[in-house]
Order: structure tokens, then sequence, then C-alpha cells
């Protein structure tokens, strides 16, 4: 069986162009059961849950895998290192698939930090310089670092999170004000992204350079037409020993080339 470590769109399709081409067994595994939910196709089996190293070898062994495919998220650092060294403990091919970066444009208000912390730090400072207001559009995951960043006490932080019952129990536990809660889910158009920052009056936004499908250009073209404060966080570098891909063309050529990963 093929595993697909799908925490993203493209790893999704990833797993059912590979079910549907090859005719291989796919195991999908999935953070959440709205995951689970996208995941669902036939001739793909799900598995919903953390996973830590233990557990990913377990599955392997449980579902006789034969290669690991990592399509998590691109800031999801500590899955692809947990998942590379499962695979070279138990002897498996690992192929890394993240979706490309978007070039960063020339914006004299466009910031590069390395992490949350950082972004916290400097999208307080920047908003207290003009009207208080911060978008953040960094999801859930990482929402206790804003909620709790001393730098952002004192200003209006409007954030963008996925409306599921499990994610906004953890904004009420954050205790984020409802009217300060944008529940939808994204990829977002320029329009869209651009009607949230102006009626929110953000003087900051706050993002990750998710590439193209987790709608990082529409992100930067709205903010700097509105002349705003872009603060971007960097991805995570995690050294790769195995191929790394970032298309499913690339994914099907390196396929081939390794006669289906053997």
């Amino acid at each position: 069986m093929i595993w697909v470590i799908a925490g993203t769109l493209d790893g999704r399709t990833l797993a059912v162009d590979i079910q549907e081409r090859t005719g291989e067994e796919v195991l999908v595994t999935v953070v959440s059961q709205y995951g689970a939910q996208l995941a669902a196709h036939e001739g793909i089996t799900v598995h919903t849950g953390r996973l830590d190293a233990e557990a990913m070898k377990d599955l392997v062994q449980e579902y006789d895998v034969r290669a690991l495919i990592d399509a998590s998220h691109p800031y999801a650092a500590v899955v692809t290192a947990t998942a590379q060294e499962v695979a070279q403990a138990m002897e498996i091919p690992f192929v890394r698939f993240e979706r490309k970066e978007v070039p960063l444009p020339a914006y004299d208000k466009l910031h590069i930090v390395a992490d949350e912390v950082e972004a916290a730090i400097l999208a307080g400072q920047l908003a207290k310089e003009q009207n208080g207001h911060v978008y953040l559009t960094t999801g859930s995951k990482t929402m206790h670092i804003f909620a709790r960043a001393e730098a952002l006490q004192d200003c209006d932080v409007w954030t963008r999170i996925l409306p599921t019952a499990e994610v906004l129990t953890m904004m009420e536990d954050l205790k984020i004000s409802p009217k300060r809660i944008v529940a939808v889910q994204g990829p977002f158009s320029y329009d869209m992204n651009r009607i949230m920052f102006k009626d929110t009056d953000a003087s900051v936004v706050v993002m990750k350079n998710s590439g193209l499908v987790g709608g990082a250009d529409t992100k930067l073209q709205a903010a700097m037409d509105l002349g705003i404060h872009i603060v971007v966080i960097d991805r995570p570098r995690v050294s790769i020993a195995g191929p790394m891909v970032s298309s499913n063309d690339e994914f099907f050529a390196l396929w081939e080339e390794t006669n289906g990963l053997h």
C-alpha cells in the first residue's frame, strides 16, 4: 500500500491520482474529521488522527506500507521530519511532495519573519503605529501564540479559521471574541481578500507563503493594493534526504523512473 500524508488539497488530489492512475491501494492520513470527509474516495483508506513516530511505524506495519509520500502542509515541519525518520527506520522509500512558494514581490511594507512568535511581536509593533488593527490568515493551529502575545494585547485582531466545531471550540478556549472571528473555508479570491482586509480596516496582514494553492498570491496582491503592512512567516526548512517533487507530473515522472518507487 502507498501511504500519502495528505494535509493539503494538493496532497488529497495526489492520493486520488495515484490510486486511479496506478491501481495501487492508497492509505491517506489526515488530522481532523473534516479532513477525512474531504479525503474520502473509492479505493482509498482514510485514517484520522495525529500521529507520533511510534503510531506512524504501527501504520506502516498494519497496512503493509511500501512507500511513504509526505504531502503535509509546507509549514508542518515536525510532521515532515518525523515521517522521513520513520521511513528510514522502516526501510521504505520516502518522497516529499511540497507545493512551490510564491515569489515575494518588492514592496516596502513587506516583512519576513522566522516564526509566529516574531510575527506576533512585529505585527503588534506595526499595528500600534497605525490603527491597531491586525488581520491573521495563519489558521488555528498556532492561534494560541497570537492570542497570548503581549505585543497584540492592545490590538484589535481578526483571525480567519475553518468553520468546524473543533476549531471554534479552540477559539472559545482561547477567549477569542466571536466578533473577531472570520470562520470560512478558503482559499480566497483577490476580491474576497481585499473586501475582508478593507472591511476590518486592517493595517497589518499576517500570512504564510503557502503557495498558489493556499492563496498566497491573492493575499499579497490585495494587501499591497490597500497599502498595508504584510508580515510573512517564512517556511521552516527541513533537510530532505530523499526525492522532492512539487507537482503531480513531477511525482509520476519519478514513479516511472523508479519503477513504481521500487
